[in-house]
């Protein structure tokens, strides 16, 4: 895969990803009963209370950041953690409960399974260069590469002995 495209497919992951997370983690936050009436749900999945607040607010700002390209391997993992837990810990039991076929566990999972699998492949991808973090770190290397010293391999000849 060349440069060009691999930049292009992160570009379409984060914007899908953080497209999709938006409004999850927006009525997490700011839906009836706040975070507090989604995060005291989680005990009945034998889940502490604060992982309600990580993830809502993850979904939240984890979306926005996705779709900034701004810290995006830690947005990814982060988002992909809580993805992990939606579709084994919350749905799995559920969907095997009740009706234990294939099909109907599949289609119960599938959605955090997808959203998993995608934040999975940024963690991999990366921003691409069509990112903040690309825009960002690029500056910060020229920066740190200019202020290094110069070894004598960079040094012009005349200085050389």
């Amino acid at each position: 895969m060349n440069r060009w495209t691999a930049d292009v497919a992160a570009l379409v992951l984060r914007l899908t990803a953080g497209v999709i997370f938006l409004p999850h983690g927006f009525t997490k936050v700011f839906g009836q009963g706040g975070v507090a009436a989604f995060a005291s749900d989680l005990p009945s999945y034998h889940l502490p209370v604060f992982l309600g607040y990580v993830a809502a607010y993850t979904e939240l700002a984890g979306s926005v950041l996705l779709i900034l390209g701004l810290l995006t391997r830690i947005d990814a993992f982060l988002l992909a953690c809580t993805m992990f837990v939606a579709a084994f810990v919350v749905l799995l039991p559920d969907a095997l409960h009740d009706s234990p076929t294939f099909l109907s566990v599949t289609k119960a999972i599938e959605t955090p399974l997808s959203l998993f699998a995608i934040n999975v492949a940024l963690i991999f991808l990366g921003p691409g260069r069509l990112s903040l973090d690309h825009v960002l770190w690029r500056k910060r290397s020229r920066g740190a590469l200019s202020e290094a010293p110069q070894t004598s391999a960079t040094l012009p000849q005349s200085h050389k002995r």
